[in-house]
C-alpha cells in the first residue's frame, strides 16, 4: 500500500525552502537537524520565528522521537531556544558564539592545510567543487557559494586524512555561519574575494608550502571578523 502524504503544517508554521525530504534509509533525526539548520543559516527561518516539534513532525511525516534529537542538538547549538509562556523560537545571532566558530575553526583549518603540504596529496578532487564555485559567482549567487564553499573546506579535511576536523568545524560554526550569510547577502563583492582567497589556497598547497597555506587560511577564516568590524563602523 502506497504511503500516503504527510499532513502539512499549519498555515503559520515555518516552511523550509531548502530541503524538506527525509531518506529512510539513513538516520532521521540527523537529517532533520542539518535541514533545519541550514534554513536557520540561510535566513529562511529568521530570528524570533516560532518553531515546534508538532508542526516539524507533520511537515517531515515522522514522529516526535527524531524531531526531539534535532531540537535538542539546534538548543546546544545555541539556534533555537524555548521562552517560558512563548514557546520555541529561532535564537538571534550571538556574537561570543560567531568568534568562538572563527577561532576553533581557524585553528583546526591551519593544522589540515599543513598536513595536506606535508603529505603532497592529489588536489584533483578540488577541481569540481571549484567550477561549481567559479558558477555561483559569476551569478552572484551568495546561498549557492555558500553551500560549495562548505563543500571546499570538507574536501581540505578528507584530503588532509582528518575529515573529522571538518565535522567539528561544522559543530561549532553556525552562528559564524548565520553572520556570513548575513555579510555576503549585503556585500556582493565578499564572495568573489573568497573564491579568489580559495584559489591563493590552492596555489600554495599546490607548491607545498605548509607556512603560507595556513597564513592564507588564516586571513580566509578572519575576513570574517574584520568584516563584522566594517559592518559595525
Amino acid at each position: 500500500m502506497a504511503r500516503s502524504a504527510p499532513e502539512k503544517p499549519a498555515q503559520n508554521a515555518p516552511v523550509l525552502a531548502f530541503g524538506s525530504e527525509i531518506d529512510r534509509n539513513r538516520p532521521v533525526g540527523g537529517q532533520i537537524y542539518e535541514i533545519v539548520r541550514l534554513n536557520i543559516i540561510l535566513e529562511n527561518l529568521k530570528p524570533l520565528d516560532a518553531i515546534n516539534e508538532a508542526d516539524l513532525s507533520r511537515w517531515f511525516g515522522v514522529s516526535r522521537t527524531p524531531v526531539r534529537e534535532a531540537y535538542l542538538r539546534l538548543i546546544d547549538d545555541g539556534l533555537i531556544e524555548a521562552r517560558y509562556k512563548v514557546g520555541t523560537i529561532i535564537a538571534q545571532t550571538d556574537e561570543a558564539r560567531v568568534k568562538e566558530g572563527i577561532i576553533i575553526r581557524r585553528a583546526l583549518e591551519r593544522e589540515v592545510v599543513k598536513l595536506i603540504c606535508d603529505a603532497g596529496a592529489d588536489l584533483k578532487s578540488l577541481d569540481s567543487i571549484i567550477a561549481l564555485q567559479s558558477v555561483a559567482v559569476s551569478h552572484n549567487d551568495h546561498i549557492e557559494f555558500f553551500r560549495r564553499d562548505e563543500d571546499f573546506h570538507a574536501a581540505l579535511a578528507t584530503l588532509a586524512g582528518i575529515p573529522s576536523a571538518w565535522r567539528l568545524a561544522h559543530s561549532v560554526k553556525s552562528h559564524t555561519d548565520r553572520a556570513r550569510i548575513m555579510l555576503t547577502a549585503n556585500l556582493p563583492n565578499r564572495i568573489h574575494m573568497a573564491f579568489e582567497q580559495h584559489l591563493e589556497i590552492i596555489k600554495a598547497l599546490k607548491a607545498r608550502n605548509a607556512e603560507l597555506s595556513q597564513a592564507l587560511v588564516s586571513k580566509h577564516i578572519n575576513s570574517v571578523f574584520e568584516a563584522l568590524d566594517n559592518d559595525v563602523e
